[in-house]
């Protein structure tokens, strides 16, 4: 079996996150439960276990993580360094990949900014692609 050469296009077909939705889940229920533990009941309970609410339906469809049509469903990284994104309203986007990306070994967090204007982010937590194509953008991010 040959390996594809390090400098090759990789391109990754990005679904939506469940893990990322199940951490969410279990942080904002762990707020909420600080919350009622802390706090008599009365109308500073009422107030966070809102605010909570509120968090959980604005971070639960976050483009960030996949959903919605700002979301990069698709990220092309040329041989030559330029970048090509796909959001989930099928635009095909020319962008530059920022220097305050995150790259660990368990969560990729990929922060661009588009040639036309604007930015956009998309988290990874391994679950939104195959575990090969991951693995070699992980190795080549190391490097960069």
């Amino acid at each position: 079996m040959s390996l594809p050469p390090f400098d090759a296009t990789i391109d990754l077909a990005l679904r939506p996150s469940l893990r990322a939705l199940t951490w969410l889940f279990w942080i904002h229920t762990a707020a909420l439960g600080l919350a009622l533990a802390a706090l008599p009941p009365g109308p500073g309970m009422a107030a966070m276990a809102w605010a909570v609410a509120v968090s959980w339906l604005w971070a639960r469809r976050h483009p960030v993580f996949g959903h919605g049509p700002r979301a990069l469903a698709r990220l092309t990284w040329h041989a030559d360094g330029s970048w090509l994104v796909h959001d989930g309203a099928g635009a095909t986007l020319e962008a530059e990949l920022l220097g305050s990306s995150l790259v660990h070994d368990h969560l990729l967090v990929l922060n661009f900014r588009l040639k036309s204007g604007g930015r956009r982010a998309r988290a990874l937590l391994g679950d939104e692609a195959d575990e090969e194509s991951l693995r070699r953008l992980r190795a080549r991010l190391a490097l960069r």
